[in-house]
Parts: C-alpha cells; sequence; structure tokens
C-alpha cells in the first residue's frame, strides 16, 4: 500500500531575473519609481484624511465614521512607508559594509 502525500511547500521558481522582468524593471522605472509613488499615495491619504477632518468640524452631516477611516489609513499608509524607508536604509547600510 503505496499512498502519495501532497507536497506542503509549493515548488520554488527559478530566482534568476530573465530578460523579461528585467525590461519590466527598466519600463516601470524601478524602485525609485515605485517609492515615488508610495510617497503620492501616503501624502494624498493625509490630504484626504485632513479635507475629512475639516468637514467634520465645520459640516451639519457629521460623519464620525468616514473620517476615523480616512485617518487610520492616513496613519497605516505612514507606518508603512516609514518601515518600508527603515528596511531600504538598512539594505544600503549593510551593503556599504561589505568587503569587496
Amino acid at each position: 500500500m503505496n499512498i502519495k502525500l501532497p507536497s506542503i511547500a509549493p515548488p520554488i521558481k527559478d530566482l534568476t531575473v530573465g530578460k523579461e522582468t528585467q525590461k519590466q524593471m527598466v519600463e516601470s522605472g524601478g524602485l525609485s519609481r515605485t517609492f515615488d509613488k508610495l510617497l503620492q499615495e501616503v501624502n494624498q491619504n493625509q490630504l484626504t484624511a485632513e479635507e475629512k477632518q475639516v468637514e467634520l468640524m465645520v459640516s451639519e452631516k457629521k460623519d464620525i465614521h468616514g473620517t476615523m477611516l480616512a485617518l487610520e489609513k492616513a496613519d497605516l499608509s505612514m507606518r508603512l512607508m516609514l518601515q518600508i524607508r527603515n528596511k531600504l536604509v538598512s539594505a544600503y547600510e549593510e551593503v556599504m559594509r561589505m568587503q569587496v
């Protein structure tokens, strides 16, 4: 009696960067463009949260739920951006410590 159990981990894909992937990275602008988009999104979330706060204070229609959601979204996006920045700085420092 031979029972074959399914594999738990998916097979490891090829980790090399092919020409198609390199072309996509060059066309997309790479890391700097991605980080720029992230900064723009964080800024937009901050502006939206600020608008919701002002609207809550001056408007007769009180949308506390929407205001709190906008504030939390802005807070989470800022924290995520800071963590990504910290990881990038850490990786840069690690590369600079390498001896060639």
